[in-house]
């Protein structure tokens, strides 16, 4: 048995799991919506209040954990990025009383494909397969092999968090403000889709809460699944309708979303935004979702 803790720009999650002759048991799914990015593409750095909660969501995590089972915690975009990032990592492990890795762009995006890839084997998918994760600070799509074998890749300073505190002031969106984050998006990601395109992907896969959020929303799930939704396929008009859809709604409306998690509703507009400009941009009509990302790999699949 072994647990594996993400330190995320939106979120903070825990799984416990462990091996199989199939390969992994989940045995306990936790998250916590923390806002940890809150303020960092702005100010260069954490803010105060949020590093405090961002912490105290990780110690109530980490009391979930069996005693005596091994955790691995790493930590993304928003503790990458802040300067004082690194504070925060030796924090996090004074209180925690295990280390916190900051992993880089390319160590990110490499877990991130190698726990997606592994999801969809059986499906088996034709190849090459992207993978694309948006994140709330940054968004990676890399490219490979479902064994895998990553052919390459890269990330980019364009998050679901990020595009929020530049562009979006209400909600419903209002027509301009959706129309320059869009166009910003989109200049942000076209040499990250260039560079995707160059491997002649057949498949995209979406892993990370805006893809499994989505699919939920799309699929019209009364209770969010993470079976369920992984290895579903959304089509890009699908995609489309339901970002105009959410875009029209109000926070308060959103939260009555069943499966929306609480804490996702003003960033799933966001999300869905860039999800589909990089479907655009590298020529995807559909994109699989995947609910195992860089926290299964964590675990060391087989």
């Amino acid at each position: 048995m072994r647990a594996v803790m993400d330190v995320g720009t939106n979120s903070v999650r825990l799984l416990v799991a462990r091996r199989t002759p199939q390969g992994v048991e989940p045995l306990r799914r936790e998250i916590r919506i923390v806002r940890l990015g809150q303020g960092v593409d702005a100010a260069g750095r954490l803010n105060p209040e949020a590093v405090e909660r961002t912490l105290k969501a990780l110690q109530e995590l980490a009391a979930l954990v069996p005693v005596g089972v091994p955790v691995r915690a790493f930590a993304t975009s928003a503790v990458r990025d802040a300067s004082n990032g690194r504070e925060f990592a030796q924090l996090a492990e004074e209180r925690l009383g295990f280390p916190v890795e900051i992993l880089s762009g390319p160590e990110e995006a490499q877990l991130s494909f190698a726990g997606a890839a592994w999801s969809v084997r059986p499906i088996g998918l034709p190849e090459p397969i992207s993978v694309i994760d948006v994140g709330g600070g940054s968004t990676e799509i890399y490219t490979g092999l479902s064994s895998g074998e990553l052919l390459g890749g890269g990330s980019c300073q364009v998050g679901a968090v990020r595009m929020l505190e530049r562009f979006i002031t209400a909600h419903p969106l209002r027509p301009e403000e959706q129309l320059a984050m869009e166009e910003d998006i989109r200049r942000l990601l076209a040499p990250l889709a260039e560079k995707t395109m160059a491997y002649r992907p057949k498949t995209l896969i979406g892993v990370g809460g805006t893809a499994t959020s989505l699919a939920a929303i799309i699929q019209n799930m009364e209770e969010y699944s993470d079976e369920k939704v992984t290895g579903s396929a959304l089509s890009l008009e699908d995609l489309r309708k339901a970002y105009a859809r959410l875009g029209r709604l109000t926070l308060e409306e959103r939260r009555k979303l069943p499966t929306l998690q609480p804490g996702r509703e003003d960033v799933i507009v966001t999300g869905a935004a860039i999800l589909i400009q990089a479907a655009e941009l590298s020529g995807f009509t559909e994109i699989y979702v995947s609910a195992w990302d860089l926290l299964y790999a964590g675990l060391g699949l087989p």
